[in-house]
């Protein structure tokens, strides 16, 4: 039976955690000047860099600020492009209707994703990235994956334009974590310094 992120007291429909993932860790951090909660999700207790797992952050008002989904099932196909916006739109409206209100549909880029499997095997697929711009100076996207899952959903990005990287710390993204911690190298532009 799916389950689904816990949003203010309400289940987000939208942002599914994977079968059998159960919190392995929950931990303080701070993103953009707040108290952040990151909460990992995941089989096993083991953390292991790059694994299948769920990342989640939550903002001192509990807010989520951050949902990643680093389980693409690699074999189905990525939607057409036609619905796409509308259908990251929708998923803004259900998490926060009134900060979606504010955002402004930008342009849909296809990134990479990747997750290393139980038997070490990197499984990479491609995903669409709808990204918006909201009127207080921050990025947000909704990423869209195979089959049309809800892969991303992040808020509050902010850029430094000066250096032509992200400004806002990513605690949702494993190999900036790393890097934070002195067990991986510093992240080339445009990703944020660690």
């Amino acid at each position: 039976m799916a389950k689904y992120v816990l949003v203010k007291g309400k289940l987000d429909r939208d942002l599914i955690i994977p079968d059998n993932f159960e919190l392995v860790s929950s931990a303080q951090r701070e993103r953009n000047g707040e108290q952040v909660q990151v909460e990992r999700y995941q089989h096993g207790k083991d953390v292991i860099p790059n694994n299948a797992h769920m990342t989640l952050v939550y903002g001192e008002d509990d807010r989520l600020i951050s949902y990643n989904n680093f389980v693409g099932d690699i074999n189905l196909e990525l939607p057409g492009d036609d619905e796409l916006v509308q259908t990251a739109t929708a998923v803004w409206h259900n998490l926060d209707a009134k900060y979606a209100r504010r955002l402004q549909f930008m342009r849909i880029d296809t990134l990479q994703r990747f997750f290393v499997d139980q038997h070490g095997d990197r499984n990479e697929f491609e995903v669409l990235w709808v990204k918006f711009a909201h009127n207080n100076g921050s990025y947000n996207w909704v990423t869209i994956g195979p089959g049309g899952q809800i892969l991303e959903v992040e808020r509050e990005s902010r850029w430094d334009y000066m250096r032509a990287r992200r400004a806002t710390e990513e605690w949702n993204y494993e190999a900036w974590v790393l890097a934070r911690e002195g067990k991986g190298p510093q992240l080339a532009a445009p990703e944020a310094l660690a």
